[in-house]
């Protein structure tokens, strides 16, 4: 009930089939994103049995190209001209190479590909490529289909209700691969079917926004290392990079320590069936509470409610100091539902604030460079992605974790339940001190007159 009503209230906006048309990507892009979140340090050390600390490594490696192609990628969809507008082509084509890519990551161990750390490094850097060619144009968009500044948070909203169900998906992959049959021939399975949704997906915002309005491209040359230069002179989009960037941190330890939390510290034999219902329990929760961040946002303004979201998540994470293989359901769901409701306020907040800084940008320079900083936006994301899991696969190796050894000692075991309670905490706090620097409010916007820049 509570998730139809949320529903309702979304569908209750005018604009509601152009936000879905655009928010249905987010399904294809969180499938691929918590996919391998979730399973990348798992399936690197124990199903292609690589240490912890040279998965770590091999992770790191293959995300210091993204430093060179997420600002390219904003660049070069800044000044796309096409008939089909600046950003739309490259959602095709990033869903084709993205499911590609997906596919070819988890067939590696069946492959000669297991063999070879560089080869694994060129597999991992693909899925990265073709997540950056759809998603940093994606997340240009809204700043183009909307300059209202509370029905972007409407259209994020759909966003934040889709990141719900596909991390749901996305984060199933072990349970799915389980269900396709054991060890390596499972993952390759599911990768080709994961590899499917996540093209399907992130392809459909190309017919989904046909009818959007569109942007003209800025005719006024700008090179790209001014552009970089001025958007880092954007106080609040560097409050809000830095935010995104120390709490993806804690977001995605939370969804790759799961594995291995519930199969060593809960002692769960299958962990695949207990990772769906913890993520059943919190995407029901994530969904439901969307409509009370939003009304919150409009109350206190969107900094508060972001710094209270940050405070519910970081309790929810300490509660995994007293996890045991005794733990009964309703505490483990209720982890879960908590962990849901401050995701909701997390997501929902990160990703309304970057069209406000977009707009902001705009009204202080008179430019259009939505891409520019969509592109530092989605390199933040995917940096965390990848060094989030190698920090916690390296403090795992400190703690003597052993990869493919199906029983662990009780070192390795605190280890693992020391960094699910204490390294979210971390990094979330951290994220506080920048986003006392984040003022920008609706107010502030609406009296800021649009600059023009002068002619060259």
């Amino acid at each position: 009930a509570m998730t139809t009503g949320a529903t309702t209230s979304l569908l209750a906006d005018p604009n509601w089939k152009l936000h879905l048309g655009w928010g249905l990507g987010t399904v294809g892009a969180s499938i691929l994103l918590n996919s391998f979140a979730a399973l990348q340090a798992a399936y690197l050390t124990t199903v292609m049995g690589v240490a912890a600390a040279t998965a770590g490594a091999l992770l790191f490696i293959a995300k210091l190209w993204d430093i060179f192609s997420n600002p390219l990628m904003g660049w070069i969809s800044d000044r796309t001209e096409s008939r089909w507008g600046r950003r739309r082509p490259y959602l095709l084509l990033g869903g084709a190479v993205s499911g590609i890519a997906m596919a070819i990551f988890f067939s590696s161990a069946l492959t000669p590909v297991s063999q070879s750390s560089v080869l694994i490094v060129l597999s991992l850097a693909l899925v990265g490529t073709g997540y950056t060619i759809f998603n940093v144009p994606y997340m240009a968009m809204p700043s183009e289909l909307s300059d209202n500044y509370h029905e972007r948070t409407r259209m994020i909203s759909w966003r934040v209700t889709f990141i719900g169900i596909a991390t749901l998906i996305g984060a199933s992959a072990q349970k799915v691969a389980e269900l396709f049959g054991e060890g390596a021939e499972g993952y390759a399975k599911m990768g080709l079917l994961y590899g499917l949704l996540t093209f399907i997906f992130m392809g459909w915002p190309f017919f989904g926004t046909a009818r959007a309005p569109m942007r003209v491209r800025d005719k006024q040359r700008v090179s790209l290392g001014a552009q970089l230069r001025t958007a880092f002179a954007n106080k609040p989009f560097m409050a809000l990079l830095c935010v995104k960037f120390v709490q993806l941190f804690g977001l995605f330890t939370s969804t790759a320590m799961s594995f291995f939390i519930i199969k060593f510290v809960l002692g769960k034999d299958k962990p695949g069936t207990w990772m769906v219902i913890f993520l059943v329990v919190s995407t029901i929760a994530q969904v439901a509470t969307v409509p009370f961040w939003r009304r919150l946002s409009v109350k206190i303004e969107k900094q508060k409610t972001f710094m209270l979201a940050v405070v519910v998540f970081s309790l929810a994470s300490l509660t995994w100091l007293i996890a045991n293989p005794a733990e009964p359901m309703w505490i483990f769901c209720l982890r879960a539902a908590i962990k849901g409701l401050a995701a909701a306020g997390l997501i929902l907040m990160a990703q309304s604030m970057l069209p406000d800084v977009i707009e902001y940008d705009y009204r202080s320079t008179g430019l259009r460079r939505e891409g520019v900083f969509s592109g530092w936006y989605s390199f933040v994301e995917k940096v965390a992605s990848a060094f989030a899991p190698s920090f916690l696969l390296l403090g795992y190796a400190w703690f003597g974790f052993q990869s493919k050894a199906p029983v662990q000692t009780q070192e390795a075991i605190d280890g693992i339940r020391y960094s699910a309670a204490f390294l979210p905490c971390l990094y979330f706090g951290l994220s506080l001190i920048p986003l006392a620097f984040y003022k920008l409010t609706l107010r502030e916007l609406e009296a800021m007159p649009v600059h023009k820049p002068a002619a060259d």
